[in-house]
């Protein structure tokens, strides 16, 4: 894992986590210049996601490797944590181990739902129809919809022509089968929860983390898939981030 610094160390850290098979830039580079002058930015780059990287392993290694950071650099404590699909699993599993002390976390659809007897399926689909896309071949686009939401194309314009299937199917173990933590419930850090109204799983993950975090917020974005609102409207979702940071 790679550490993309931002701004002046001086200031509260905002430490953001990108999607699967997207890497920090295409998720999150346009937001974070946009705040660094106000906060110190750290961009996690995962593992399989950056050229010479190895593999990403699973959500403990990535876990494991920020809260490493976060004690070498800020003392175990950042004022916001950003974590996007993947990356808010992996948010949701550092505030349920505990090991770091976080103010405010954003979750932007994170996948907490265990897809039972559908994770075979699932696991082969998107790692799938990842390769397929990064290869340049056709990829029905009720696929596409099924998986991101309807007219949504972030997927493929964020993807990292790089990605591996070992990484992704590796992700996808984690994520499908993914338990949320009962440490959860302990947590100090104020949670809010975003996510557009055409994401299905981000709406049942939503529902799953209330009864664990009562207090956590939720946001949602009329008419928009997987990750579209962070995707196409870049510049809104950098004042909305602020504002939630700095109340």
């Amino acid at each position: 894992m790679r550490f993309i610094t931002m701004g002046t160390e001086k200031q509260p850290a905002i430490l953001f986590v990108h999607g699967l098979s997207a890497t920090a830039e295409s998720c999150y580079g346009e937001v974070a210049r946009r705040l660094q002058v106000k906060w110190h930015i750290v961009l996690c780059e995962l593992d399989g996601h950056y050229p010479g990287s190895p593999e990403f392993v699973g959500l403990q290694k990535a876990c494991e490797e920020i809260e490493e950071y976060a004690h070498k650099q800020h003392a175990g404590k950042i004022h916001g944590l950003i974590g996007l699909s993947l990356g808010g699993t992996i948010a949701v599993s550092l505030l349920g181990r505990g090991n770091i002390r976080v103010h405010k976390t954003l979750l932007d659809a994170a996948f907490c739902v265990d897809m039972g007897w559908r994770r075979g399926f699932f696991s082969w689909l998107f790692p799938t129809g990842v390769i397929r896309i990064r290869d340049g071949k056709w990829v029905p686009r009720f696929i596409i919809e099924k998986l991101m939401g309807k007219g949504n194309r972030s997927v493929i314009e964020m993807l990292y022509p790089g990605i591996s299937s070992a990484t992704l199917h590796n992700a996808c173990r984690d994520v499908y089968a993914y338990q949320i933590p009962e440490g959860l419930k302990n947590t100090e850090s104020e949670v809010t929860y975003w996510r557009g109204s055409n994401e299905a799983y981000p709406k049942k993950t939503a529902a799953l983390l209330k009864k664990v975090l009562p207090g956590m917020t939720e946001r949602v974005f009329p008419g928009m898939g997987h990750c579209q609102f962070l995707h196409e409207h870049p510049e809104e979702y950098a004042s909305l981030l602020e504002a939630y940071l700095s109340d």
